[in-house]
Formats: structure tokens, sequence, C-alpha cells
């Protein structure tokens, strides 16, 4: 389970999260909703240990974020936490299956049997076993995204965070993705955090949390 109380963050004068709490069962996909500047992509920055906000807390799993030191707060994020991104963030020199792997090279006990497997089971499970050994350049705009699902996913993540997944998408390819991620919050048991402006993409979702100047509303 996620848990938030009362986060809060600024950015010099201008407060762009006042006093932010809920929670958000395991197996869940929440969905936060709201206009431009709300404070969506900071809250989930904060969630995903990219920011650190300037009051409150968070807990994943009963593990309270407070408690992490920087090394082990890196660790924490890569053993539990998936990112997947507006834009896919590919690495243009590296096949979709290099790119997949890339979060395990990080880890200190890489286990490439595992790893193998791992890759194999997403791939099926996305439908991109086609592409893995093409290029990003080589793939279109939906293809790219699954291969950024798919890399945040090879960790095993508790948590996967999306970012405006949609947001560089056409109208069918977003729903393909946001079907995608009730495909794997069902078949995965995964819990899904996604930002997104789009309130069709929010109709399926077990929880939507909207937002607006910083506040729940």
């Amino acid at each position: 389970m996620l848990e938030l109380k009362n986060i809060s963050k600024s950015y010099g004068t201008q407060l762009i999260l006042n006093d932010i709490s809920f929670s958000a069962d395991n197996n869940s996909l929440v969905s936060i909703l709201g206009p431009s500047g709300s404070g969506k992509s900071t809250l989930l920055q904060i969630i995903g240990l990219l920011t650190k906000a300037d009051s409150g807390e968070i807990r994943l799993n009963d593990i309270s974020y407070l408690k992490l030191d920087t090394k082990n707060l890196e660790v924490f994020r890569n053993e539990n936490l998936g990112f997947v991104f507006q834009f896919h963030n590919l690495l243009n020199e590296f096949s979709a299956i290099e790119n997949i792997m890339m979060p395990l090279y990080l880890r200190k006990e890489y286990n490439k049997e595992k790893a193998t497997y791992l890759v194999n089971e997403i791939s099926t499970s996305l439908g991109i076993n086609q592409l893995l050994k093409k290029y990003p350049s080589n793939l279109s705009g939906g293809e790219q995204q699954r291969v950024a699902v798919a890399r945040a996913l090879i960790t095993e993540p508790t948590l996967l965070l999306a970012d405006e997944p949609t947001g560089n998408l056409d109208n069918k390819n977003a729903e393909d993705l946001y079907n995608l991620f009730l495909q794997i919050k069902e078949e995965r048991n995964q819990q899904i955090i996604m930002v997104t402006h789009n309130n069709k993409l929010t109709e399926q979702s077990d929880k939507v949390i909207f937002l607006d100047s910083g506040k729940i509303i």
C-alpha cells in the first residue's frame, strides 16, 4: 500500500503542492487528473523519489521514505519503483532489448538467466517479442512506449509510476496504452499511479485524484 500524509512542496515563494494526503491499495490503478500546472508531475516525482517534499510523509508497504539515506534511497528506488514518462527516453544507440535490460545492469547482482526469463515473459505479455532486436528509430511511437513500459517492469517494481504516458500519442495509441496498464494491473497484480490530463483515460481506474492549484478537490 502507498500512503501519503500532508505532502507539501514549494519552489521559492510558489506553493506547488498543499497538504496532499491519500492512500492507494496494492493491485490498483490510480489516476491523478488535473489541468496543466496543478502539481501532478511534481507529486509523481516526489512519490518516485526524484524530488523531495518540503514536508509530510510517504510510506510504501510500511517503509517510510524519511528513513532512507542517500545510499539506501537509490537502492530502494531501483528495487521498488518503475517509471514510464511522456517521452519514452529510450537510448537510440541500443536495441529494444538492451533498453529494456538497462535497469538490471545497474544492480550489483545481475542474474543473466533470470533477466532473460523476465525479458521473454514481459515482452510476450506486452506483445513486443518481434521488436526486441529493433532500434528505437525503427519503432512507431506506440511501440516505443510499449518498450518503455517493459523497461519499467523489468525490475519487478512494487509501484509503477507513469507521468503523462499517453501525452505524446494519438488517441488510438493512447487508449491502447491505457488498456495495457489495466491488463498489467490484472495480470501482474501491479500497483500503478498514472498522471494524465485526459478524463477519458480514467474511466476504469480504481481511484481518481483530481488536483487543482496544488490541492485535492
